[in-house]
């Protein structure tokens, strides 16, 4: 389960945000506040974006009949900014590290103003998030949906084996620790684990660790390799400890009858997009055999250790921008303002489109099929070290990097190296990586 959650979250379409439902939809007349594109004004909205599965620009075309929404595909490999400076587009939908970037360059548009000047309602927004976007004490996007941890667990299989139960802002190190308490014996297609969480690849377990606790690979403004550290060596041990304890179920089969968890096998399973597994978990499986119900809880976490009511481990697929060179601002705003709305919001609480995303919106994200959906907004988001994001765009190579990671760490595994030997050299390959990205983006250039 966990690394195709992963995957999808890796490669889902920034611009799948604008999904839509457009039977019911009423629009709060706020939106049209201070437009630029009224009856009889034509008006053309270019909107940037990454990668796109589906398009449809029809609501926003419902408020604004003489609208033309001009579609700019970035491809993700050439340079951003010079991008933007050709293109020119109104609304950008960025990663957190792009918008980040931008933010900092004065590249985008100042939002608190617009948000303060049209009295629009943030009041119901997921707690803490407007201020994690902030930059040097400005907003300058909103995001509709995110993505973030959670822990799901069997209280029965808790009850059972008497294990103390997971609590809300659990670090990794403490969700690991309690994985341990479970018993190991058994034959491993019919025993009892503390957790599943698929280990065919390693990375995934030590990058999710890292995250959490605000540990990169190496330092994006000297560009030199930090993986020979204390703190890499923390997290790394860490999970060794975890793998070598027999507590964690590793496979990746797909399938319920095939999930460890799902099938009341694992009495915890952390997922990195809590609204696709809370579907899966209480969806109807009186068609699988062998299926039992059990008792489903979730927990907020893992949490940042050196802060327990935050998290790092948040994913926002789509921050919306206005490019501060554009000269439809107001327009551009409107867009951003109906796509982050509570109407909005509402009809996309009615359909199956956002099951992969909590929305950003709380006001008709209180519960599915029967679980309360407030865990999922417990933990405050802390944005400085964003999953699923290369810290320096395309320059290093994620596939290099967990081929060396996964290879020291088996070797360490194996007792065929020590963890210092095995962070030693994965800082020199983890650095010659980077260093020939470097001689070849320039040689690009």
């Amino acid at each position: 389960m966990k690394v195709n959650l992963l995957k999808k979250a890796l490669i889902v379409s920034l611009s799948a945000m604008l999904l839509v439902i457009s039977a019911g939809f009423s629009l709060d007349p706020k939106v049209s506040a201070n437009s630029n594109n009224q009856a009889g004004a034509e008006q053309t909205l270019k909107v940037l974006y990454k990668e796109k599965y589906f398009f449809d620009e029809e609501l926003f075309k419902q408020q604004f009949p003489n609208t033309q929404i001009q579609e700019v595909k970035w491809d993700g490999k050439s340079d951003l900014k010079a991008f933007i400076a050709k293109q020119s587009p109104d609304v950008m939908m960025l990663n957190t590290l792009e918008y980040q970037e931008l933010s900092k360059e004065n590249q985008l548009a100042e939002l608190g103003q617009l948000i303060k000047r049209d009295n629009y309602d943030t009041t119901t927004m997921y707690p803490g998030l407007l201020d994690a976007l902030k930059v040097n004490g400005n907003l300058y996007g909103l995001s509709p949906t995110f993505n973030t941890e959670s822990i799901f667990y069997n209280a029965d299989l808790f009850k059972k084996y008497n294990v103390p139960l997971p609590k809300d802002g659990m670090t990794w190190e403490e969700i690991l620790k309690l994985s341990a308490k479970f018993p190991t014996s058994g034959n491993k297609d019919t025993r009892i684990w503390g957790l599943h969480y698929p280990l065919d690849n390693y990375t995934y377990l030590i990058n999710d660790i890292a995250t959490s606790e605000g540990v990169t690979r190496y330092n994006p403004n000297t560009l030199k390799a930090t993986m020979n550290t204390a703190a890499w060596k923390r997290v790394i041990s860490m999970a060794i400890t975890a793998i070598k304890s027999n507590s964690i179920e590793g496979t990746n089969a797909s399938g319920f009858d095939n999930d460890p968890f799902i099938m009341g096998r694992a009495a915890m399973t952390v997922s990195s997009q809590s609204m696709e597994t809370l579907r899966d978990v209480t969806a109807d499986k009186a068609a699988i055999a062998n299926y039992k119900p059990f008792t489903i809880k979730i927990a907020a976490g893992p949490a940042d250790p050196k802060n327990l009511k935050t998290t790092r481990n948040i994913h926002l697929p789509s921050i919306m921008t206005i490019n501060a060179s554009s000269a439809n601002k107001d327009f551009a705003w409107n867009f951003i303002k109906l796509y982050n709305g509570a109407d909005y919001a509402k009809s996309k609480s009615q359909s199956d489109q956002f099951l992969g995303y909590s929305l950003t919106r709380m006001d008709y994200s209180k519960e599915y099929n029967g679980h309360s959906l407030e865990t999922f907004y417990k933990l405050q988001p802390n944005l400085e070290t964003p999953p699923y994001v290369n810290p320096i765009g395309n320059l290093f190579n994620n596939s290099q990097y967990s081929v060396i990671l996964q290879s020291e760490v088996k070797q360490v595994l194996s007792n065929k190296k020590t963890l210092d030997k095995a962070l030693a050299s994965i800082q020199t390959q983890v650095q010659k990586s980077l260093d020939d990205a470097v001689k070849k983006q320039k040689a690009a250039k």
